[in-house]
């Protein structure tokens, strides 16, 4: 039997293995121009995510004792941006995200994946991105299957949405009540 630290850590490491999944199946398709926050810059609330899409980037928060956006991140409300959205292009030129390898897989599949919608696909893309992705429909990964097998990591941690920022403070408070460092900290992969 492992002790919660244990299997809080094989989670976020089964996580972090479907996020590198997606990525390789992703990596001949379209991405975000370089530098663009436009799908980032809005209210918390508008990107829904699972508290299991952000235990790696918690482990990842409390193993390197990043106290300073531990609290960023508990003082984050859903009305404003993710706390992790940088808008200053001069400070972070090739795009918004601080913790880009750690982003939820709501973020990883807009962009460069499809949904079904009353049988029919449906690109899961911006307005600048949706026509050319359109056409390369037939290499798109589907959300639903990603996410089905996101819920198959762990159902309680992955059944609940909430705004992007909630779900990262719930991440943070789960982890930090189960999950005890072992120092020197674990090495948690990123995808």
């Amino acid at each position: 039997m492992c002790s919660m630290t244990e299997r809080i850590t094989l989670l976020a490491q089964e996580v972090l293995n479907l996020y590198a999944e997606l990525e390789k199946c992703q990596s001949n398709l379209f991405s975000c121009p370089q530098g663009c926050r436009i799908c980032c810059n809005t209210p918390a609330y508008n990107i829904e995510v699972t508290i299991l899409e952000f235990l790696p980037l918690a482990i990842h928060l409390i193993d390197s004792n990043q106290s300073d956006w531990i609290e960023r991140i508990e003082r984050s409300v859903d009305d404003e941006p993710c706390v992790l959205f940088q808008p200053d292009m001069s400070l972070k030129p090739e795009g918004g995200c601080l913790f880009h390898q750690f982003r939820p897989l709501v973020c990883r599949l807009f962009g460069a994946s499809f949904t079904v919608r009353k049988d029919q696909k449906q690109v899961l893309a911006c307005r600048l991105l949706r026509q050319k992705v359109q056409q390369s429909i037939h290499l798109l990964p589907s959300a639903q299957d990603y996410n089905t097998r996101l819920i198959s990591i762990d159902f309680f941690l992955a059944k609940d949405t909430y705004g992007i920022n909630t779900a990262l403070r719930k991440a943070v408070e789960y982890a930090g009540l189960y999950y005890t460092p072992l120092y020197p900290a674990r090495q948690i992969k990123s995808a």
